[in-house]
């Protein structure tokens, strides 16, 4: 047996040690080393990452004759599992035959530990020995050292005893590549919280767990120890806030778990109230030797200057993503030397470059360390923040009025947004940070910038029909007007969250709203912003039904905006009051009043208007019995749409297009518009008007002879309607059911759906229709009764 490792190398110069040599040959011991069969235990817990495992385990199965072995770098934020990834992957790989018969290097370097830093010339000193190299054959230079380790793995490939290198926390060194085999034979698996771009590797990079793989993650740390312990199962709703409040942190779940074993009775909503204070979070999250402040703490000393500022101020932004134009508003500097910078933290890992290029995110426990080390330095911040949120404000106006208002003048071209697509753009982008920003400013008492912010930010959420966030940021901004007394402001927004409140079909609050805008407008001797608030009234009295009420109230306001010489805002209530005419029957007094209308908005440029006018005219056309007519007019007001590129208006623009299609029997054509439409209505969360567009499909089937699938429509338009409230459209909905059941011959079924519609219609006081509904059902009660086929009621 050979118990040693012999060299014969020719070729080389002599120094009593190798310091060069072409060819090393080497005597290798005919067993593994005991270090070669060393690899750290692998946890018995390991939830997620099976798509990274595999890649992995792909990568360093034996390359085929003429192939390459693969090198993994595995990278991502401390605490994301990367050491337990890796040591998975090796362990699985040590018990695949004929994989890596001669056993396994590990090192781990320790490479953001000051303390316990491993060089990677001590690194290769140790690898050497436990490749068998006696020490006293180990040359001094890290040049060296790296050609003998080289061709000892070699040896070893050649010899089939291939072998597997685990280099474990490696820092970002240009040092890091004399560790690397280059045999082509032995392959490795590297960890870091850096990207190692230049290793040439294939790299995964760890996120955040998401939440079903964190709750399997804690689930099962917790069951190892504690096997009967049903705690996660049994609190599963708790179990997801955890992992959402760490983040999906491993790090983070697994200390969790080990608080929970230490007290086996403490329920999951204890820990989680627990935990849901920021200011404490961090300091609960540790357990003796783990704490995931200590895992962070070991990159942060590491930045530079001017790297860890920007590091602090990043945990000002109000929204979980952010710009890098915002983050330069926060720094102070360029936007050349602020990307510089972040792309600096991005391969450290301490922030997240997101799609599309130029966005980014940190994670929610890293952002809370930034903050604590924000608090407890010296960084003048106030001036950054305050920069920040101006710049918030202006952009946001300015997206605004390129988008919704494009013919309104400006002094000077907008050097930010070319068209109105890159307006919509950002304000997407910038959505969720938009809102936070409102409520951050109205909680920290900043109210004038609250009211500031709230104007622009509620327009874009309103015509783009995020309702919920609406409601939230205009009610911050009444609050915030209401502490600095300025009632003008208030009464704006009141009337704004009145149209809200009217799209959530909260009517009743909706009227009250904008009665009390009114009220103020009054007191104020406003007569433009009463006009307003008239005419937002109006819409709010339509949707209740109480269409004379809601055209006086329009007609006040057009004499108000004429009175104040405001000529779009006489044709906006002339409209508003054609969409309300239509529903009294008075079809003929509804085109006249929408061409006096679009002659307005045409003569100002108002294309938007002109298009919503253009699309009234088309269903009062096609009630006055002219439906190729209406098709026609359909056609241009969706040509406009189209290109104002505001999805909600064309969605109701489809959704109108295909009832007259519908009406001249072009069932395919109507089937398309429509169900473009219900995508639209779907993204945006408009139940109401999924639930119109599917009964309008139900419709359609019903006419094509097709009751199943009329039915099966009809059944989602129902589950739509009673989500939305709108129930005097759920009584409409019933009644058609009603019509598609009797082709069936379900009578009884028809029967009872006709007279819960009959209840409804009395509901919402729609009198007529409720009569008619109640005189269809007795006549088709008689109808059974005799024994007879009842005739189809129409919608």
């Amino acid at each position: 047996m050979t118990d040693r490792t012999e060299n014969h190398i020719s070729g080389g110069v002599f120094f009593g040690f190798v310091v060069q040599g072409r060819t090393v040959n080497l005597t290798l011991p005919d067993r593994p080393d005991p270090a070669l069969a060393g690899l750290p235990r692998r946890s018995p817990t390991f939830a997620g990452r099976h798509a990274q495992l595999e890649q992995t385990l792909s990568a360093l199965a034996p390359p085929a004759p003429g192939g390459t072995a693969g090198t993994v770098m595995v990278a991502g934020l401390a605490g994301t599992g990367k050491t337990e990834l890796v040591l998975q992957a090796a362990h699985r790989a040590l018990r695949e035959e004929d994989w890596f018969p001669g056993g396994v290097l590990f090192a781990d370097l320790h490479g953001y530990d000051a303390e316990r830093t491993v060089s990677p010339k001590r690194a290769l000193g140790t690898l050497l020995r436990a490749l068998g190299i006696p020490p006293e054959h180990i040359p001094p230079g890290i040049d060296e050292r790296t050609s003998v380790y080289r061709s000892a793995l070699a040896a070893l490939a050649a010899a089939g005893r291939r072998v597997l290198v685990v280099l474990d926390d490696v820092p970002a060194s240009d040092k890091v590549h004399h560790l690397l085999p280059s045999d082509g034979s032995t392959a490795t698996l590297v960890s870091s919280r850096h990207s190692l771009a230049e290793l040439d590797a294939l790299t995964l990079t760890l996120r955040e767990l998401p939440a079903d793989e964190g709750r399997e993650l804690l689930s099962d740390a917790v069951r190892t120890a504690l096997p009967e312990d049903t705690r996660v199962a049994d609190e599963a709703g708790e179990a997801e806030r955890l992992v959402a409040l760490c983040g999906g942190l491993p790090l983070a779940l697994r200390i969790l778990a080990s608080l929970l074993v230490d007290v086996p009775p403490r329920p999951l909503s204890h820990l989680r109230r627990s935990l849901e204070n920021a200011h404490s979070r961090l300091s609960l999250l540790s357990r003796e030797e783990r704490a995931v402040t200590a895992a962070f703490e070991l990159s942060y000393p590491r930045l530079t200057e001017d790297q860890a500022r920007l590091f602090r101020l990043i945990s000002l932004h109000p929204g979980a993503n952010f710009s890098t134009e915002a983050t330069a508003q926060l720094y102070g500097g360029s936007i050349e030397e602020t990307e510089r910078l972040l792309l600096d933290l991005d391969r450290r890992h301490l922030v997240e470059s997101r799609e599309p290029f130029g966005r980014w995110q940190q994670h929610s426990l890293v952002r809370l360390y930034s903050r604590n080390q924000l608090m407890s330095g010296d960084d003048s911040w106030g001036e950054g923040l305050m920069r920040l949120l101006a710049y918030l404000h202006e952009m946001t106006t300015l997206a605004c009025e390129t988008l919704f208002h494009p013919t309104h003048p400006r002094s000077v071209p907008d050097p930010h947004f070319a068209d109105r697509a890159a307006a919509l753009k950002w304000l997407e982008s910038e959505r969720h940070t938009l809102v936070a920003a409102v409520f951050w400013a109205h909680r920290v008492g900043d109210h004038l910038m609250c009211v500031a912010l709230a104007v622009p930010t509620a327009n874009f959420l309103m015509e783009t029909h995020y309702l919920g966030d609406a409601r939230w940021v205009l009610t911050a901004g009444i609050r915030s007007s209401r502490k600095r007394q300025d009632s003008s402001r208030q009464a704006a927004l009141l009337s704004s969250l009145g149209l809200v409140l009217r799209d959530m079909r909260k009517l009743r609050k909706s009227v009250r709203t904008h009665h009390r805008a009114i009220r103020i407008c009054r007191r104020l001797k406003k007569r433009r912003a009463l006009a307003g608030a008239l005419n937002n009234l109006g819409l709010s009295l339509h949707e209740q039904r109480k269409f004379e009420e809601a055209v006086a109230a329009h007609t006040e306001a057009a004499h108000l905006f004429k009175r104040v010489d405001d000529r779009l805002g006489v044709a906006r209530a002339l409209s508003n009051t054609g969409e309300t005419l239509i529903e009294l029957g008075r079809v003929q007094e509804a085109s006249r009043t929408f061409r006096k209308a679009m002659k307005v908005f045409r003569n100002q440029g108002d294309l938007r208007c002109y298009a919503q006018a253009l699309g009234g005219l088309a269903k009062a056309t096609r009630n006055e019995g002219k439906a190729e007519q209406a098709l026609e007019l359909h056609k241009r007001a969706l040509d406009i749409t189209d290109g104002l590129l505001i999805p909600h208006e064309r969605a109701i623009g489809l959704s109108n297009f295909a009832d007259t299609l519908t009406t001249t029997g072009e069932f395919e054509a109507a089937l398309t518009a429509q169900q473009e439409a219900l995508d639209v209505f779907r993204r945006l969360g408009d139940r109401r008007g999924e639930a119109m567009t599917l009964g309008n499909m139900a419709l359609v089937r019903q006419r094509q002879g097709k009751p199943k699938k009329a039915v099966a429509l009809h059944t989602l338009a129902l589950e739509a309607f009673l989500e939305s409230k709108d129930d005097h459209n759920l009584a409409h909905e019933l009644r058609s059911l009603a019509a598609t059941l009797l082709q069936q011959g379900h009578n009884t079924e028809a029967l009872e759906n006709l007279e819960l519609a009959a209840g409804l219609y009395q509901q919402t006081g729609d009198t007529k229709s409720a009569a008619d509904t109640i005189d269809y059902a007795n006549r088709l009660r008689r109808r059974i009764g005799a024994g007879r086929r009842p005739a189809e009621s129409p919608r």
